[in-house]
């Protein structure tokens, strides 16, 4: 086979492929090795961007390079990983699905692979493997060919990882909230990581997403509420108004009937989901129902007005149209 024959199919690899391949791909094309070290060279047309990984391009990878260059990293050597064998995960998963506080996926220091546990691969350049406990969870087959594990899971291989409480707390409140993960999925991987409710940043999401908490905000307004001595309120209920629906406040004091709403456009999740929350409260103003208007600023740097408002009210209810009001737990 001639030079020019043998390079022939490596374009076609190289553009199903996003120009990202393995040697042994390379090999079983009958490309020489003396002409891959000759291409891989120092200012050759293609690099080496991961052990067995060949980029056949110069240049700075693109994020999608990195993905799939990373799954060939961790596929088994000498071989192609079988549909869902190895799996994105983590950040590379949590940023693709739009998750503010994941950052952009351009911007992203490292590509998350999740491996069946017994395999023997480590951490390499940009790759951070995690390893499967148990049975390989199933995934899915991305838009771009690459396979994922649900957003859930990437969240639950985080967990041990991300000891940042606070960017942790962030992202499970906002994959429920935006409806990436069901609160229900979310819980139970998180608590079949074994250990997982010995860590601080677990044992906390926990808590307080089964609260109904939906933010970092609302969590930090629970912690102060908590501090403060006042009861629990309902996170996130359901209110209804002599059976129809009324709205859904931050916070609910059923036995006070008293609501506390913390607006803030930042967390909502776009400028007309501010604009609900507003008339939101209005609504529930207009029944005579006590609303605790707040923001986050406020709460972070003089809580105490806010407090002692919540504190006057709660404790001297039941107010307004206390008996006409019914409610159903956050979901």
């Amino acid at each position: 086979m001639t030079r020019a024959n043998a390079l022939d199919p490596v374009v076609l690899l190289g553009a199903d492929q996003q120009h990202i391949a393995t040697r042994s791909q390379l090999r079983r094309l009958g490309v020489p090795s003396g002409t891959i070290a000759h291409r891989l060279r120092p200012g050759g047309p293609w690099q080496q961007v991961l052990p067995r990984v060949i980029c056949l391009q110069s240049g700075r990878l693109t994020f999608h390079q990195k993905l799939r260059a990373a799954l060939a990293y961790a596929a088994p050597k000498g071989r192609e990983a079988r549909a869902g064998e190895v799996l994105l995960t983590g950040f590379a998963v949590l940023a693709e699905a739009g998750l503010p506080s994941a950052g952009h996926p351009a911007d992203l220091a490292a590509v998350d692979v999740l491996i069946p546990g017994q395999r023997r691969v480590g951490d390499r350049e940009f790759v951070r493997i995690h390893r499967a406990a148990g049975a390989m969870p199933g995934g899915f087959e991305r838009g771009d060919g690459l396979w994922s594990t649900t957003v859930a899971r990437a969240l639950a291989d985080l967990a041990t990882r991300e000891t940042g409480q606070r960017r942790f707390r962030a992202l499970c409140a906002e994959a429920v909230q935006r409806r990436h993960c069901e609160l229900g999925e979310l819980l139970d991987q998180l608590l079949a990581r074994p250990g997982a409710l010995g860590l601080p940043q677990v044992a906390r999401v926990v808590e307080d997403l089964t609260a109904g908490v939906r933010s970092v905000v609302e969590a930090e307004a629970r912690e102060l509420i908590a501090h403060a001595g006042l009861p629990e309120p309902l996170w996130n209920p359901v209110l209804f108004l002599d059976g129809r629906f009324l709205a859904v406040p931050d916070a609910y004091w059923p036995h006070a009937c008293v609501a506390l709403e913390i607006d803030s456009r930042a967390y909502h999740l776009r400028p007309a989901d501010h604009e609900r929350g507003l008339a939101r409260a209005n609504r529930l103003t207009a029944c005579g129902l006590p609303v605790v208007r707040t923001t986050p600023v406020q709460l972070r740097r003089d809580a105490a007005p806010v407090l002692h408002e919540l504190t006057a009210l709660v404790t001297s209810g039941p107010h307004g149209p206390h008996g006409r009001i019914s409610w159903r737990r956050a979901r």
